[in-house]
């Protein structure tokens, strides 16, 4: 399974944040860091802002702190927030507009579906804890 920059970018920012603690950083030293755009990290902050993620203070003493523990942020669902279309992962919508041939025999769908249930199980069990620490044994 590929993820977006978006994801990337998201867990980057969360564990730059995470090796951070009590203090808030400026998104110009996460991209920065990263050598990642400021301006797609813009979009990826508000994000993760909008949804209670992280906090994100504007101004001259602003900048961009976890909202919650380390042990508290779990991957898959950060996953599931930045990937907004992972259950079109196989599409049954014929580009011309015909109705696909093998739409009664195809088994394609409901294997991508338990295959992407089995990736997000994994990724259920992971916090960005464990990310920046030991990493726990599955």
């Amino acid at each position: 399974m590929r993820l977006t920059l978006y994801t990337d970018y998201s867990i980057r920012t969360l564990i730059y944040l995470g090796q951070n603690p009590g203090r808030r950083v400026a998104i110009q030293e996460i991209a920065l860091t990263h050598r990642i755009s400021q301006n797609h990290l813009v979009k990826v902050v508000n994000r993760l802002s909008s949804n209670g993620v992280i906090l994100a203070r504007r101004g001259r003493s602003g900048g961009l702190e976890l909202a919650g523990a380390p042990h508290q942020i779990i991957i898959g669902d950060i996953v599931r927030l930045m990937e907004v279309d992972m259950g079109e992962i196989v599409s049954c919508n014929p580009e011309n507009g015909q109705a696909c041939v093998l739409t009664d025999a195809c088994r394609l769908r409901g294997l991508f579906a338990k295959s992407v249930n089995a990736f997000m199980s994994v990724l259920d069990r992971i916090t960005l804890h464990d990310i920046l620490h030991e990493p726990k044994k599955l």
